[in-house]
């Protein structure tokens, strides 16, 4: 159980919005079992206040933040070191302020991938299709490519977003990505729309990509990953569990990204099996 005293260390998380993170409840809770003098809390912060936050975190001794839409990568012009991950990803989710130091760090991207790990999905010589080409895909995308798959395939609804994102990438890491279907082979498809979260539950991330559109490609074969969490089970891994697919959501991201978060924070190592007791305990899964 978390006690709150004159020792007591604090973290918490920065966006606008916050009031819908999960963060505050995982991240209190691992406090409450491992029994880490810290505290968790959100706050809501105005892109035009991102600066003076920075300063605040400084002036108070704040130990960690991390830091959500839509400030990930406003935020590293305030603070005073980011890590080369951090930089080839181009965001930061993390900041530990050592002494005043700010740092920052992206435990998105690694989050994804060992929540893949995890479940038995092997990055490594599999064939990728990723449906969207927003802000989350990018530091996903090349983490993905350090686990050296065979290929990696991007479609999106505005095909103009998909060649900017395949410029940037092979600018950056000289990767190049697949930007056209020309074969519906693939291993692992991910979803990274908000096509089946409120209020787009009946949609699918792939009716507005044709050839996608009668989900033939996906088999039992195949692993479908949704980023999305709530719901549980979107439409799209209904449809894809039909199909004899192995299916994970988002949740797995999120725990894991939470983690090695407060790892960073703390410089303590949380307990093997935590990421289970807070999926089954925290998020009743």
């Amino acid at each position: 159980m978390l006690k709150v005293d004159g020792h007591t260390k604090q973290l918490g998380i920065i966006g606008d919005p916050v009031d819908h993170s999960f963060s505050p409840i995982m991240h209190n809770f691992i406090s409450g079992e491992t029994g880490n003098n810290y505290i968790y809390s959100a706050w809501h912060v105005k892109l035009e206040s991102l600066g003076k936050a920075m300063d605040g975190v400084r002036a108070l001794g704040i130990r960690g933040l991390n830091v959500t839409a839509p400030h990930k990568v406003a935020v590293m012009e305030y603070i005073d070191e980011v890590s080369e991950q951090a930089k080839l990803l181009g965001s930061v989710n993390t900041i530990v302020n050592r002494d005043g130091r700010l740092c920052g760090y992206n435990t998105d991207a690694d989050g994804f991938y060992m929540s893949l790990e995890k479940a038995g999905i092997e990055v490594n010589k599999s064939k990728i299709l990723i449906i969207g080409a927003g802000g989350v895909v990018k530091p996903v995308l090349i983490r993905l490519i350090q686990g050296k798959p065979e290929s990696v395939t991007v479609v999106n609804r505005t095909v103009s977003k998909v060649y900017d994102l395949a410029e940037r990438i092979a600018e950056q890491s000289g990767y190049k990505i697949k930007t056209e279907l020309d074969e519906l082979d693939f291993d692992i498809v991910i979803n990274m729309t908000s096509a089946g979260m409120e209020p787009q539950t009946e949609k699918l991330p792939t009716d507005a990509i044709e050839p996608l559109k009668d989900l033939s490609f996906i088999n039992d074969k195949t692993a479908v990953v949704d980023m999305i969490y709530n719901p549980d089970e979107t439409l799209f891994l209904q449809e894809a569990k039909k199909r004899g697919a192995k299916t994970m959501n988002g949740l797995g991201m999120l725990i894991y990204q939470g983690i090695i978060a407060y790892e960073l924070f703390t410089d303590t190592a949380v307990p093997d099996g935590m990421a289970d007791r807070i999926k089954r305990e925290v998020f009743g899964r």
